[in-house]
């Protein structure tokens, strides 16, 4: 494992990479349109993406949106915004248009750079985007034309400091207002020293991307990058047979994705028989993980781990576990005693802080005691070099989420956790999401693992009815087959719910075909939104659920 310092832009770690093993293969299409390209052509193309980029204006420090298809297109822009010292602004438009557009508004983007689809909604949603000074049409080969059209300057790469700024990248927006979360150059290379020292990365692996952000790491990595058949933005619809094709085909040896693209993974490879032989690692993240689905995977892994990464946009990765840990815990986590989350990465501290919404004080301004004791209860609070700048221009916001404690600058990360007998990091579930019942906190970490082991259970959720602090806790149910009996499955669910948390005054189940999810894992659950939905329901004396 690597113990390298890494500093400054990204680029110059691609341009090392060109350097010294510039035939390697960095990136790989195994799309409808295959194509291959070495890191010294990948080089010359962010080269020749930024003396465009410069020709058309852009500028050093100007803030650039970027709304451009995930792939090579996507990797080039970044990497040549990042050569100027522009700042890229990435928003996930899966977050639908209405956030999407208050997002763009707020971070004032100076530059567009965008395909059709990009520049069609600028000219409609002209306040969204009334900062802007520069808009950049991307066309399907807009490079090919850039080299014959103009001569490459390489000298003026912008050579940054670890920091200075590097890119906005928004918050999926899953249990609050998607925030843009400010990416410093000091960030970036704290991520990519943990892939290798934490994880084992090494140069000459090939990753499968299934998130876009791991194509950024990846060349300065010298990592091979293998773009599947997919769309990133709705991986519950991506190609299972794709998938695990472009693995073999391509002897990926990484991969980290959400836990739908997992359970694809593994549910091909049982159908099918097939054995990852080539897989060194898989890490799934985005949302809680299922010990079956980890164990299950990892059993098609023969020389290979499935890890957990935890962390969140402000702060990855904080800690992990892996396969052997799960499959230990398998019965505790079952039980309700929340998700293992492991022991923090190298140079990141943890805190549990006392639950609370309100802001809470620095050191210097009030005294802060931490949750201490095993077993008890806190908020997740995490500070190290992976923690990034806060929110971008979102000064309420970023005091709310950031503390003073021990000279240390820590990010609360909104999620409820505890430390177990063995000093593993334990999530019970989202501050947010936790609810508030007349007989104590209910966390959905507690109760769901139990509903999502029965057979003809596909997920649950946890919510509180009501519309004041105090709430009625129920659950919503997804079958995961509609011909289900749907008259025995309650049963075995309200005796789990009796044994367990009769004292709670659990007693409405609801049934809903599909749970909303976040758009960027199709994983985590909306369960807000439910709450709101159930608790209209049932003020109106319309609930269609089996009330005991």
């Amino acid at each position: 494992m690597s113990d390298r310092k890494l500093s400054g832009n990204l680029v110059r770690h691609l341009e090392k990479n060109a350097t010294e093993i510039p035939s390697e293969m960095a990136i790989i299409s195994a799309c409808d349109s295959p194509f291959k390209k070495t890191f010294n052509e990948l080089h010359e193309d962010v080269i020749l993406c930024s003396t465009f980029f410069q020709k058309k204006g852009v500028q050093r420090n100007d803030r650039a949106l970027l709304m451009v298809k995930p792939g090579y297109e996507l990797i080039i822009c970044c990497f040549a915004l990042l050569f100027i010292g522009a700042i890229p602004i990435i928003i996930d438009p899966g977050m639908g248009l209405k956030s999407l557009l208050k997002c763009i508004k707020r971070s004032k983007p100076q530059t567009l750079i965008a395909i059709n689809m990009g520049i069609w909604i600028s000219t409609l949603f002209r306040t969204s985007f009334s900062s802007l000074r520069l808009k950049i049409r991307i066309t399907k080969n807009f490079l090919v034309g850039t080299k014959r059209k103009f001569r490459v300057n390489p000298s003026q790469m912008h050579y940054s400091q670890d920091k200075d700024l590097a890119a906005i990248v928004f918050t999926s927006g899953s249990t609050g207002p998607p925030k843009g979360v400010r990416y410093l150059h000091r960030n970036f290379n704290a991520q990519i020293q943990t892939l290798e020292r934490e994880f084992g990365i090494q140069r000459g692996e090939v990753d499968m991307v299934t998130l876009p952000i791991f194509s950024l790491f990846n060349p300065a990595l010298g990592v091979t990058s293998v773009i599947p058949e997919m769309n990133p933005r709705k991986p519950a619809k991506a190609n299972a047979e794709k998938l695990v094709q472009t693995i073999l085909d391509h002897q990926v040896t990484s991969a980290f994705c959400s836990p739908v693209i997992g359970k694809k993974i593994s549910d091909y490879c049982q159908k099918n028989g097939v054995c990852l032989r080539n897989v060194r690692r898989i890490m799934l993240a985005g949302a809680p993980v299922t010990p079956k689905l980890v164990h299950r995977l990892a059993s098609y892994l023969p020389l290979g781990k499935v890890f957990i990464p935890y962390g969140a946009t402000e702060a990855l990765p904080v800690s992990y576990s892996n396969h052997n840990q799960i499959s230990r815990l398998n019965q505790s986590i079952i039980n309700g005693d929340g998700s293992c989350l492991g022991k923090p990465v190298n140079n990141v501290s943890i805190q549990l802080m006392p639950v609370k919404n309100s802001p809470i004080p620095n050191q210097d301004e009030d005294e802060i005691i931490p949750v201490s004791n095993k077993f008890e209860t806190g908020e997740i609070c995490v500070s190290g070099i992976c923690v990034t700048d806060g929110y971008d221009q979102m000064p309420g916001a970023t005091r709310d989420a950031r503390f003073r404690f021990n000279s240390r600058t820590y990010h609360r990360m909104g999620d409820l956790g505890y430390w177990d007998d063995e000093g593993n990091l334990r999530f019970l579930g989202r501050k947010a999401e936790c609810v508030q019942t007349k007989f104590g906190p209910l966390e959905t970490e507690r109760c769901e693992p139990m509903i999502n082991n029965l057979n003809g259970v596909h997920r649950c959720a946890l919510i509180g009815i009501g519309t004041k602090k105090i709430q009625e806790p129920c659950l919503v149910v997804e079958m995961s087959n509609i011909r289900s009996d749907i008259t025995k499955l309650s049963e075995q669910i309200y005796s789990i719910i009796e044994e367990n948390f009769g004292h709670f005054g659990m007693r409405r189940l609801f049934f809903q075909r599909r749970l909303p999810v976040d758009a960027r894992h199709n994983a985590k659950i909306h369960r807000l939104v439910l709450s709101q939905k159930w608790s209209k329901e049932v003020l109106k004396d319309q609930a269609i659920g089996i009330e005991k």
